[in-house]
């Protein structure tokens, strides 16, 4: 597992073997993430195009994507040890 690409306070694409999973931030007041599996077509929308468009789908549109959710998946410690990664690259390039 690894963070490929980020907007802060907004979504996280992660890598995993050939799996894509976008984590978006979604709410207002109360703020919550969705993490979804990006299908075959999300992922050549996204390699054609970026990730900006699908990641505003999700946040404007979350319950669309609840069926598709990921429950717990900042639990793993993949994800954990992967958000590391990101933070300590990222931050040595500050």
């Amino acid at each position: 597992m690894k963070v490929i690409d980020q907007k802060t306070w907004n979504w996280t694409l992660y890598q995993h073997n050939d799996e894509y999973i976008l984590s978006v931030l979604c709410g207002s007041v109360a703020m919550y993430g969705r993490e979804v599996v990006l299908s075959p077509n999300e992922i050549s929308e996204y390699l054609d195009h970026g990730i900006d468009q699908l990641a505003k789908k999700i946040t404007y549109e979350p319950s669309k994507y609840k069926s598709r959710q990921i429950i717990g998946f900042h639990d793993d410690p993949a994800v954990k040890n992967a958000n590391e990664e990101w933070r300590n690259i990222h931050k040595s390039q500050t």
